[in-house]
Parts: structure tokens; sequence; C-alpha cells
């Protein structure tokens, strides 16, 4: 009898052993699955990675190999923002975290001092947002339908139009874009059309609400440091001399200010408002900026600060430019795209400031050649850091001017002319104001 129950005993061991080992056996051939798929999925990725490079290189254009070969033209793979991918760390979250603390104790301050000055809170610079939306609507409505039919026409009156379309293969069935395909690049957040783009397969709309929320946070932030730090220092210069010392000493106290509106007009336009629109588009490529802030340079800084635009300008300026001069020398293109963003960020200052100065424009166009042609082109944390300082001081000065250019404006009378628009105020209105209240600039 003990024996058939150790026999049994046994038994039941023996079956318990071998369904533990069945279990193991399972879970280990589970994992090496699991493992092989994740090495399947790697090669997979690196293959069309390579499959990719073998695309860009095809698409190289055959220059003189002394040349640095930068000729491809854009192309859109799926890839996100860079801070998008280093907001991850918490390292670089508790970065943001400081903006938001000071923001708060901005809008606190600001928002104490309305209500005991005031006796309520006071937003001076929204004002007549509606009419800024109907102009964007007519802009948006023009370019949809009359620049679309313009092109739709130029297309069907080529004389050579028949003889391309002959030239295509009998299997190519799209020849011409739909307009849904125009009218979604229209919205994209790119400069550079494809016929198709990397797309997400969902919309994440608690992102797009992060993103517009964040967006609105920094025009907010834009505010509050224009209320604190700006309207202060330059509503008292009409009330005195603006000498050499005191000239130098608004320009320092002009550089944070600006600097925070470099920051924020990067991460609130090019990051945020960029994304939520490529969010709600799906478009895969968030590839808008670069790392900027490593720039050693000014030539580096101007490929990575907005890449949406140098992608526009590298494509239709510089590469044909470069080529119409018989790709022998690069800085005629390079002055060329330069002096074009020169001009067109100053037709941005003219449209929002109602007078022609052209700060931006000596800055941007003048001093940035230099600095472009000039600056050593070498790495190192000491070439970072004198970009940096060059930056600071050139969004210092240029926020300087502009401020007091406006609240000269403000001041001095105005004859309505059109030279008014054209001629600086800031150093022509002492002959117009009455003795109480000159404004003399005497630098």
């Amino acid at each position: 009898m003990l024996h058939t129950e150790a026999t049994i005993s046994n038994n039941n061991d023996s079956q318990w052993i071998k369904q533990e080992t069945e279990k193991i056996r399972l879970q280990l051939l589970f994992e090496l699955q699991r493992f092989e798929n994740g090495i399947n999925k790697h090669f997979d990725s690196l293959k069309n990675n390579l499959d990719l490079q073998q695309k860009k290189s095809s698409e190289l254009l055959i220059i003189n190999s002394s040349y640095r070969q930068i000729t491809e033209s854009r192309i859109f793979i799926p890839r996100n923002s860079l801070l998008t991918d280093l907001f991850q760390i918490s390292h670089i979250r508790g970065l943001r975290s400081v903006f938001v603390a000071i923001l708060i104790i901005l809008v606190i301050q600001v928002s104490i001092n309305d209500i005991i000055e005031n006796g309520s809170l006071i937003f001076e610079c929204f004002a007549d947002l509606h009419v800024a939306l109907f102009i964007w609507l007519i802009m948006q409505l023009s370019t949809a339908i009359i620049v679309f039919m313009g092109f739709y026409s130029w297309t069907k009156n080529r004389c050579n139009y028949w003889e391309h379309l002959k030239s295509k293969t009998n299997n190519q069935k799209f020849l011409c874009p739909d307009f849904s395909q125009y009218l979604y690049f229209l919205f994209a957040p790119t400069l550079i059309y494809r016929d198709q783009y990397p797309r997400n397969t969902i919309i994440r709309w608690d992102f797009v609400l992060k993103m517009f929320g964040e967006f609105i946070a920094s025009v907010f932030y834009v505010y509050y440091v224009v209320v604190r730090f700006c309207i202060p220092t330059y509503a008292n210069l009409n009330h005195s001399e603006i000498t050499l010392p005191i000239f130098l000493s608004v320009l320092f106290n002009s550089i944070m200010p600006g600097s925070l509106f470099l920051v924020l007009g990067f991460y609130g336009f090019l990051h945020c408002w960029l994304n939520a629109f490529a969010e709600m588009l799906r478009f895969a490529d968030r590839m808008f900026y670069d790392d900027w802030w490593n720039s050693t340079s000014f030539a580096a800084y101007y490929r990575k600060w907005n890449v949406v635009v140098h992608d526009w300008l590298y494509t239709y300026v510089y590469r044909e430019i470069y080529i119409l001069t018989g790709r022998k020398n690069r800085s005629i293109p390079a002055i060329c795209v330069l002096l074009l963003s020169a001009i067109f960020h100053e037709y941005i200052m003219i449209s929002a400031l109602g007078f022609f100065y052209p700060v931006m424009f000596l800055l941007f166009g003048v001093l940035g050649l230099i600095c472009l042609f000039l600056l050593p082109r070498h790495k190192g944390v000491a070439y970072n850091i004198l970009i940096w300082l060059l930056l600071f001081v050139g969004v210092g000065l240029q926020s300087c001017l502009y401020f007091m250019e406006t609240y000269a404006r403000k001041s001095c009378l105005t004859n309505n002319t059109f030279w008014d628009k054209l001629i600086p105020r800031s150093f022509v209105c002492r002959m117009s104001l009455p003795l109480s209240k000159h404004l003399k600039i005497d630098l």
C-alpha cells in the first residue's frame, strides 16, 4: 500500500515537472519569437533607411567634388520635431516648467498692478482680432482659387503640353495634381509641394489641444513681457532727451525681453503652431527646425533656425541661381537668399507696425551677410557662446529701435504724407514737437 502511494506521488511529481517544463518551453519560445520579430522589425527599418539613402543619392546633382554635396531636394520621412523627442527627457521638461513658473509670476504681477491702478484687467494688444482673421480668410481663398486657376490655365495653354504628356509612360495615371492635393498643400506645414506626403494613421486631438494651448500661452507670455519690461522703459523716454548713456542703458535693458521674444516666437510658431496643424492634417514629417541652439556659425544657424523656409529658399532660389551661375560660386546664391529673406522679414514688420523702419533689413541683410562670410566656421563651445551673444545683442537692438520708433510716432505730430511713413520719426520728430515734448536723440 505504501509502495503504491509512493508510486502515485512520484507520478504526480513527474507530471507536475513535465507541465512546468512545458510552460518554461512555451515561454522561451514566446520570448524567442518576440525577439525574432524585434530583430526583423529592426532590419526592415534599416532596409527602409538604406533604400531612402539610395533614393536620395540618386537625386543628387552631379557637381564638382570639391563642393559640399547639399544639392538634394527635401525628402519627406516620418519623424518628430526635435523638441517633441527632447521633452521625453525629464531634465528638459524641467526647463519648460521653469518658463511656465515665470509666466505665472508675470500674470499675477501684471494682474495685481492692473487691479490696483485701474480697478480691472487691461489687455491692450488683442484688439481687432476679427479683422485679422477676415484678412487671413480672404488671403487663403484668393490663394486657393485664383492662384490655382491661374496655374491650371497656364498648363492648359502650354504649347508643348501634349508633347510633354506623350513623353510620359503609359502606366502613369495621374499626370496633374487634383485640387484636393493643392488644398492640402496650402494648409500643410511645408512650402515644398509633393503629390503625396508621409501621413500618420490617426489624429491625436489631445496633442492638438496641447499645442494650441501652448501657442496661446506663448502669445500671452510675449504680452506680459512687453507690459512688464518694455512699456515702462519706453513710455518714460518721451519726457527726457535720449543721450548716448541713456540709449545704451535702454539697449541693454531690451536684450532680455528681446531674447524672450526670440525664444517664444520660435517655440510658439515653429514648434506649437506647426505641430498642431501637422497633427490635424496627419502630416508625419515634423522637422520644422533643427538644433539651432547648438550652432557655432551663422551659416549653420540660418539652415537650422527655420527648416521650412530654408527648404523653400534652397530649392527654388539657391539651387536655381547656383545652376544659372554655372555652378562655380556659392557666394552669389547665398547673398541672394539672405537678401530675399531680409526683404521678406522687413515686409512682415512693415505690415505689422504700419510704418517703414528698415532695422530688420539692416540687421538681417547687412550685418547678417557680414557675420555669414567673415566669422570663422569652427566648432566649439566658445563659438556657440559667440553666436548667442550676437543673437542677444541683435534682438535687443531690434526691440530697442522698433519700440523707440513706435513711441516716437505716438508722441510726435504727424503730417499724414507718404514720406511720413518712410522717414523714421524718432530721428526727425524734434523738428515738429513743441518745446515741452522734445524727443531728442543725441548719439
